[in-house]
């Protein structure tokens, strides 16, 4: 009987949060990084990630050239206060949600809203500015709409928090050049479906990936992690940055990005897949 090889299919199993250049880049990476051997499962979805790197290009370009002139300082300021509200929001809740629930009702509906409105934790707050303005929104959208959500949120919380977090919101907003806080802008929604198609096409690619590896066939383990290795890369540099960093700055690669992924721009070619 063959020697079965050491693989572990989960953390392949989602793509992680990935805001616009991200996902472009690690589609690229992915493209070029097709093993020569891909199964017809392979290059159905890789010609499905190509497609949708060029949707995402096209929507990117156009937000580009609509957008206005950019003010930093403004922005990372709002940024940080609006990152600082959630975060202080969510970690009440949780803290809350620590107390020994025989001894405090509370403690269960914390657990409960906190799975409600952070599944992911605070990922979201690592996306690009606009992206993350989107999230919030859908985030405070959510709590407006269920009167219970809210008012037990409030009753964990402390009115203070999610009063800060709607004020940092709505002047993240204004920042950004959103005029109407409550409503995702054309533009905004225009980028984040396209992100969406992009980030679900390159999941789609990874199960393909991973479903072709056989532990007893030490060929097919070695070839799946050469494919899935930019993940890897990307996943290991944002630790890095979790790690030793705050803070976004500007859209362009930080070093730890240089190194997970190729640098791209709007013009970048797209690698062709072979039928």
């Amino acid at each position: 009987m063959a020697k079965s090889i050491p693989f572990d299919p989960t953390p392949y199993l989602r793509p992680p949060k990935l805001d616009v250049r991200q996902a472009v880049a690690l589609a690229i990476a992915l493209l070029s990084a097709l093993p020569r051997d891909a199964t017809d499962g392979m290059k159905r979805t890789a010609r499905a990630v190509r497609k949708a790197t060029l949707a995402m290009n096209k929507a990117w370009d156009q937000k580009r050239r609509a957008a206005g002139a950019p003010k930093p300082a403004s922005k990372a300021k709002a940024d940080y206060r609006v990152d600082t509200a959630w975060a202080a929001l969510k970690m009440r809740v949780d803290a809350c949600a620590f107390l020994p629930a025989t001894a405090h009702p509370r403690a269960e509906r914390a657990k409960e809203i906190s799975q409600i409105l952070f599944p992911e934790g605070l990922e979201f707050l690592k996306l690009s500015m606009d992206l993350e303005w989107a999230e919030s929104n859908a985030l405070l959208g959510r709590i407006a709409e269920d009167d219970a959500l809210g008012k037990d949120l409030v009753a964990i919380a402390g009115p203070e928090f999610l009063a800060e977090v709607r004020a940092a919101h709505e002047a993240y907003g204004e920042v950004l050049g959103i005029t109407k806080a409550h409503e995702t802008p054309a533009d905004v929604a225009a980028l984040r479906e396209p992100l969406r198609e992009l980030v679900s096409a390159i999941g789609d690619y990874m199960l393909q990936v991973v479903a072709g590896v056989d532990r007893e066939r030490p060929e097919t383990v070695q070839s799946a992690r050469a494919a899935l290795a930019p993940l890897d890369r990307l996943r290991q540099a944002a630790a890095r940055r979790a790690a030793g960093k705050s803070g976004k700055g500007a859209p362009a690669a930080d070093e730890d990005d240089e190194e997970a992924l190729p640098e791209i721009e709007l013009d970048t070619p797209v690698p062709d897949v072979p039928q």
